[in-house]
């Protein structure tokens, strides 16, 4: 499902990752949108930036009166200048009432872009980052082109990490050192290559072997991040994004066994709306 995790705290919530659907599910979580007033982002796939336009037009209509703060990795700015300029009209309508004008976007979004390394405070919690290897193998960081990011949170109480989508990755291993709560991906790398083949009968072999290719290097197999878990000495593991086509209680129980064999420690398979 596309991913949106949200982290309360005192001072409001942080959402990481806006994927389709995330502003109704917050809505059912209880969670008000006039309480979140940062966003990060992992990566500009569609499925983890899909609510984005709707994180403007809710905020705007709903009559935002301080900052919106949005990070991510490069290009995100970029991106919201684009959603912004997109508010024109909507704004300019407005809800039909004579005198009445609705801020807009370009008066509340602050934009940041990160880059591995990069630190954001936000009342006694830090985020710091790392790349993944979503987009590319290690051995090619550092180089031109488009990143994907991992988060971990420091609380005073309590360390968190997010993966994102990502493979195997050292660095990532580094960021997550000792978290209490790591919070990653999980790919059936075969039941969904077998699932894809299945319906695209007429897909090249080339592109099936590019497609498995990015499966097994670019996510995490259970096994994958069990072994992440036990290597960056973690606490409890929540996998989460799991592909709608492998989501059963059946195949939960299996993750976790699989996962288990790599980690001693707790595992849970996140369900929408839980909290961890």
């Amino acid at each position: 499902m596309p991913p949106a995790h949200a982290v309360s705290y005192e001072g409001g919530t942080i959402l990481v990752d806006c994927g389709e659907g995330a502003f109704q599910q917050l809505k059912r979580a209880g969670v008000d949108l006039n309480a979140v007033h940062e966003l990060f982002i992992t990566h500009h796939h569609f499925d983890h930036i899909g609510s984005l336009f709707a994180c403007l037009g809710l905020n705007m209509m709903t009559h935002r009166d301080r900052p919106m703060n949005i990070y991510g990795p490069p290009g995100t700015s970029q991106i919201l200048r684009h959603l912004i300029a997109a508010c024109d009209i909507p704004q300019a309508i407005g809800f039909g009432v004579p005198g009445q004008s609705l801020p807009h976007p370009r008066d509340f979004i602050v934009s940041r872009d990160l880059g591995p390394g990069d630190v954001v405070d936000i009342d006694g919690i830090r985020i710091s980052c790392c790349e993944n290897t979503h987009y590319r193998a290690e051995d090619q960081f550092g180089k031109d082109g488009p990143i994907s990011l991992s988060y971990r949170f420091n609380a005073p109480d309590r360390s968190m990490v997010f993966t994102g989508d990502t493979g195997p990755c050292r660095a990532l291993e580094k960021l997550a050192s000792g978290a209490d709560l790591l919070v990653g991906e999980l790919i059936d790398a075969d039941i969904v290559f077998n699932r894809i083949r299945s319906q695209n009968p007429n897909m090249s072999n080339q592109a099936l072997r590019k497609m498995l290719q990015h499966f097994t290097e670019h996510h995490l197999t259970p096994e994958d991040l069990g072994e992440l878990a036990s290597r960056a000495g973690v606490s409890q593991v929540v996998a989460t994004h799991i592909p709608f086509m492998t989501k059963s209680a059946a195949e939960d129980a299996e993750y976790i066994r699989r996962i288990s064999t790599k980690f001693s420690g707790n595992v849970a398979i996140s369900e929408d709306l839980a909290a961890y």
